[in-house]
């Protein structure tokens, strides 16, 4: 299996964002993306949030509220090429969802056993990081995208 993933996915179209028309709907979207960014960016140096997934989520919220920053994190020379692979169809690798899912059980394992007291948040934390998992276990995975 290949190791790297192929150029072509650089000269795949990029979508052209559709900014809602709500000025409300904008400014919230805006700041969910912007605060997926910044968490995406720090899943890549924490080794306990899953970075690409916040990526892929902080591209989609500013493909709908700010054209600027989806072209901005799609031309980053760090954040874009793993982006527009995915966009093209490539899906995520192998090795970036298994260490994604396994940092999410950990932290929310972490957190459920020792941080939260509260029964209630137990529960939304675990749901949470079931739908997180989900997320990752429902994307494509590269090494079978470009096997098949």
């Amino acid at each position: 299996m290949p190791d790297q993933i192929p150029p072509d996915f650089e000269t795949a179209p990029v979508a052209e964002p559709r900014v809602m028309s709500s000025r409300l709907g904008r400014v919230v979207f805006t700041a969910l993306g912007f605060l997926c960014l910044g968490l995406g960016i720090a899943g890549y140096v924490l080794p306990v949030l899953p970075g690409t997934v916040f990526i892929l989520l902080a591209v989609w919220f500013f493909f709908q509220s700010n054209a600027r920053m989806y072209h901005w994190v799609l031309n980053h020379p760090r954040l874009g090429p793993t982006v527009r692979a995915y966009r093209a169809g490539y899906g995520i690798r192998r090795r970036i969802k298994v260490i994604a899912i396994t940092m999410l059980v950990a932290s929310v394992a972490f957190s459920v056993v020792f941080a939260i007291e509260s029964m209630g948040m137990r529960v939304s934390l675990i749901a949470l990081g079931a739908i997180g998992v989900a997320f990752i276990l429902t994307r494509p995975t590269t090494e079978r995208v470009m096997a098949g």
